[in-house]
């Protein structure tokens, strides 16, 4: 392949980079982040020695992507998937409401889906609000009952827990024993929430990465490196869910 055109590529400086490094975003485009002294041709060399990756890696965020694209509206009915239950999304607009609400009717429909939400707005009102607003509450109550549920096996007491929409992280945990996790964790399977879960309890005891963190991590979720290959897999689709 010498002498074949390189790969699209964008350039990226960072004064906390250490050394440059290759990504590929969700959309399949090519980035190198360089630290800020780097000379410029480092960029060129690095997609020069892992064309191969790249090209593979390019190809296959670009195939999710397409299929994210692919996808169903809100408002023509998306599938969502939640706490592994799977739903399919119904808009029902209503002149008369000032605000709307979200409904959660289970049962099997025709086409095999077990759930349905209906949400219920003024016309021309964005259903994504009222559905991020319901899944919010709805995760700060299924994470709860998870923390609950798992934090004695696993030998701590949590002092506080916030449910949020971290850009970069699923789950994190303080020194205080706080502990904050992604709402969208509720869109992906239970064994991959309970594995984030455990995670971060683990950390209230062990800081690090070390030997004895995951030890602790592995014995009360044995999917937990399961599960973070498929956060990795499914991370563009659970950030897409409402748009």
């Amino acid at each position: 392949m010498a002498g074949d055109a390189l790969p699209p590529y964008a350039v990226r400086r960072s004064t906390r980079a250490r050394r440059a490094r290759l990504t590929v975003t969700g959309d399949g485009e090519a980035v190198v982040v360089l630290p800020h002294r780097a000379p410029a041709a480092t960029a060129a060399l690095l997609v020069e020695r892992h064309r191969v990756w790249l090209s593979r890696h390019m190809t296959r965020a670009q195939s999710r992507r397409a299929a994210l694209d692919a996808r169903p509206t809100l408002r023509t009915g998306r599938q969502l998937s939640v706490n592994g239950i799977p739903h399919r999304v119904s808009i029902v607009e209503d002149e008369t409401l000032v605000r709307g609400r979200v409904r959660q009717l289970l049962g099997t429909d025709p086409d095999g889906m077990i759930g349905t939400f209906e949400v219920q707005l003024p016309p021309g009102a964005d259903p994504a609000l009222l559905l991020d607003r319901w899944l919010r509450a709805h995760a700060r109550a299924v994470l709860g009952q998870r923390v609950a549920a798992l934090a004695p096996r696993v030998g701590v007491a949590p002092m506080r827990l916030s449910v949020r929409d971290q850009q970069s992280r699923w789950g994190s945990a303080s020194k205080a024993g706080a502990l904050s996790f992604n709402w969208r964790l509720l869109l992906a399977p239970p064994f991959v929430l309970d594995a984030v879960v455990v995670h971060e309890l683990a950390h209230l005891r062990h800081a690090d990465h070390g030997p004895a963190f995951w030890a602790l991590a592995r014995t009360h979720a044995p999917r937990i490196d399961e599960s973070r290959r498929w956060l990795r897999a499914n991370r563009a689709e659970l950030r897409s869910a409402l748009d």
